[in-house]
């Protein structure tokens, strides 16, 4: 697997639980994948856990790794 470093040193990889800063409620995400514009910063897909529908793109420094030392 792929992994991300993120701007304050932490790592994201698929399948971690996220959650993002900006949001109000605060809803639980799973990374599904990464993409990298070729300008710009690089993006996370999400999937929402408890929402069958909602699929975001966020910019990584806008996520909020859910799990306490990064592993499940």
């Amino acid at each position: 697997m792929r992994k991300i470093r993120e701007m304050n040193g932490r790592y994201f990889k698929i399948g971690d639980l996220v959650a993002r800063k900006s949001e109000r409620p605060i809803i639980h995400y799973c990374i599904i994948g990464f993409r990298y514009p070729e300008k710009g910063e690089k993006v996370a897909i999400l999937k929402a856990l408890f929402n069958n529908t909602a699929v975001v793109e966020v910019p990584l420094t806008d996520l909020h790794n859910l799990l306490v030392k990064g592993k499940l």
